[in-house]
């Protein structure tokens, strides 16, 4: 697991090969606005039926997880909205997830590439992103 920080804040996790040997790993923090967590179970056990309690959560920001199901997807981080230039790249391949909770983040496809994209919602067009570097589509 690798966490990036930009400007001294953690705006991603990068998990390789998501996987565990334990019941249950918790990968994120606890006060993480999405929480991630990897199972190793034996067949015939179980998780007790449970339900989650209503809450009143304030978000100020999305959050989003990226998980490869195959193919390469490169997530290159900047640094300033001003100027495209790329502080860091991280490739990821067939089980690889990533954790993507704030900054400056973009997508390269280095192969053909299908991959599931999680956050929460609902989603404001127009209102919930912008987009930066005209002409790097």
């Amino acid at each position: 697991m690798e966490k990036i920080n930009i400007n001294g804040l953690e705006v991603a996790i990068f998990i390789p090969k998501i996987s565990t040997d334990k019941r249950i790993d918790f990968l994120t923090n606890a006060n993480d606005q999405l929480q991630i967590a990897a199972f190793s179970m034996n067949s015939g056990q179980t998780i007790q039926p449970h339900m989650h309690i209503e809450q009143k959560r304030e978000l100020f920001e999305t959050h989003e997880i990226i998980f490869i199901q195959e193919g390469i997807l490169i997530v290159n981080f900047y640094r300033d909205p001003d100027r495209d230039e790329i502080f860091k790249s991280i490739e990821m391949h067939q089980g690889d997830l990533i954790y993507l909770k704030g900054g400056i983040h973009g997508f390269t496809v280095g192969e053909d590439c299908k991959f599931i994209e999680i956050k929460q919602g609902p989603f404001v067009d127009g209102e919930d992103k912008i987009k930066l570097y005209e002409g790097n589509q």
